[in-house]
């Protein structure tokens, strides 16, 4: 006892040395500076004021067990689509429900375990395109999930693909040069053509809104603008470097931007050299950015868990919102009506940030105050009983734990064992003058139990240990269906302690239980542990 005392003294400590280290916030300063479209110089750094932490349950939607790669809007800002796990979903955008969701198996040949990288809807709203990281591209007709269309890839990867109007697909077919699809009005079916070889092969495509002028970053650094009604290359730019911030053409059609360096934007236009823009933080850009609708400003994820908006022509910032768990943005989009921003996360995470308005607060999504979410435990185990009889005790185990106020939580549920006989029986037990044969042992207990938990966000980890007690019925059954016989019930009480480790939903635990009729016990206990706000979440938008 004085060991296991030890070890929960010791959990303890470091539960709240850690969550004292992740309380702890670094401030980033930023400088933002450019050229308007006279070629006029400016410099503005913001007054430094301490960053203000952003309340984002009201702005959480959802979380996937995959990185968000992908979002995007409907023009009419109806609905707008995030990549989620292994499939897509659609929102609608008035209510924040889902209205469909696509899977990846749509043919023999599609892999269910694909993720989506990119995403872009039609500009009437009636087609989604999807690009996919196991050569292959989706088209989804929105409003049904049974009219897809599959496309694979003719070399290792695609690595993306972009709508050019409402129905021509411009495709990185083999990763290298560019096919144009479009689909025959006949017959439905999809005509590929190569159009543009390129020795410097793709990292990314963007279109134009009317596409008619392409945006293709090669592998090689360098930004070209193509003519998709001539294919002819007019003109190629030499200032992008190879990061992880995808060119992006804005709305405008004209401008767009780029990375120089992981700590550098640059907002250029395809009509005059001189008219870019310059945006600059040292705490380096992470993955994305986008344009507003009006092409006035940028939204950008940054490698210090912040989003950040900036004016394009002042070089001011003019908002930020902080995510939770220093995670980063994978994706950002603007809403057309620039009132919203969707953001998908390297941990998983979806979130609308509102950015004027009254927020969307579904009163059953909002993400739990302390970070950790009440789960259903719901686990298979195994445990050594302290005859030699029996070859050990198969358990089912339910239980429901509440993290009201980490590093402490409580717990309550019950479990059903079953003692498998593994001998012959040392004794006889009569029961009404006949004797039960090699009998099976059946426990169902019940109780309570309150522990410590270490929670590490970044890997979503939990390390606990905790503390149990309760009660159990016992009886024994020979298992005969010709000649059932049973034992009286024997009722106890037990006290446990455990200690284990929770990865995502994945649980494994093991420890040490005194029961006043079997005496000292142990058992292991592997199974997974459900979050009660996906329930939640299936149950408000299924009404």
């Amino acid at each position: 006892m004085r060991k296991l005392f030890c070890a929960f003294f010791i959990t303890f400590c470091f539960s709240l040395f850690a969550q004292e280290s992740e309380e702890l916030d670094s401030e980033e300063s930023s400088l933002v500076s450019g050229y308007d479209s006279y070629g006029n110089y400016g410099v503005a750094k913001p007054e430094e004021q301490p960053e203000e932490e952003t309340d984002v349950s009201q702005d959480y939607l959802a979380k996937s067990a995959t990185p968000v790669n992908a979002v995007g809007w409907t023009r009419d800002g109806k609905y707008f689509a995030t990549s989620w796990n292994n499939s897509v979903i659609l929102w609608n955008a008035g209510s924040n429900t889902i209205a469909a969701v696509y899977s990846n198996s749509v043919s023999t040949d599609s892999n269910p375990l694909a993720n989506v990288v990119s995403l872009q809807f039609t500009s009437d709203g009636r087609y989604m395109l999807s690009v996919r990281d196991d050569n292959t591209v989706l088209i989804h007709s929105v409003g049904t999930t049974s009219d897809s269309t599959l496309i694979n890839g003719t070399g290792k990867s695609i690595p993306d693909a972009v709508y050019a109007g409402d129905y021509k697909i411009i495709i990185a077919l083999d990763g290298q040069n560019l096919y144009e699809s479009f689909r025959l009005a006949e017959t439905g079916q999809h005509i590929i053509e190569e159009k543009l070889d390129l020795a410097d092969g793709v990292w990314t495509l963007s279109s134009s809104p009317n596409g008619k002028r392409l945006l293709v970053a090669s592998e090689s650094g360098v930004v070209r603008l193509i003519d998709t009604t001539s294919w002819e290359e007019l003109a190629n730019y030499s200032r992008y470097t190879l990061t992880r911030i995808k060119p992006r053409f804005a709305p405008d059609g004209v401008h767009f931007v780029s990375a120089q360096d992981p700590n550098t934007l640059i907002v250029s236009s395809t009509h005059d050299e001189s008219d870019y823009f310059v945006l600059e933080d040292s705490a380096g850009f992470a993955f994305t950015a986008d344009f507003s609708s009006d092409s006035s400003k940028i939204v950008a994820g940054l490698n210090s868990g912040f989003v950040k908006i900036y004016d394009i022509a002042s070089g001011i910032e003019e908002n930020s919102f902080q995510l939770m768990y220093g995670d980063s943005a994978k994706s950002l989009a603007f809403s057309p009506d620039d009132q919203y921003v969707i953001i998908g996360t390297e941990m998983g995470y979806i979130y609308r940030w509102v950015l004027s308005g009254e927020p969307f607060i579904p009163e059953d999504e909002r993400m739990p105050e302390n970070g950790l979410d009440n789960a259903l435990v719901l686990s298979m185990g195994y445990g050594r009983l302290g005859s030699s009889y029996y070859i050990g005790n198969g358990i089912f185990d339910v239980s429901y734990k509440n993290y009201f106020r980490p590093p402490f939580f409580w717990g309550a549920g019950g479990a059903f064992a079953l003692g498998i006989p593994g001998s012959e029986f040392p004794y006889t037990y009569f029961e009404g003058g006949e004797a039960l044969k090699a009998p099976y042992l059946y426990t169902l207990s019940g109780g309570a139990s309150f522990g410590l938990v270490y929670y590490n966000r970044h890997y979503d980890l939990h390390v606990f240990s905790e503390a149990g007690l309760g009660s159990n019925i016992r009886i024994l059954y020979n298992n005969s269906l010709s000649y059932p016989h049973t034992s009286k019930l024997v009722f106890g009480v037990y006290a446990e302690m455990l200690v284990g480790v929770q990865w995502k939903w994945a649980r494994l635990c093991g420890g040490v239980q005194y029961d006043t009729n079997q005496h000292w016990l142990s058992k292991v206990q592997l199974g997974v542990a459900m979050p009660i706000r996906a329930f939640r979440l299936k149950k408000s938008r299924s009404n």
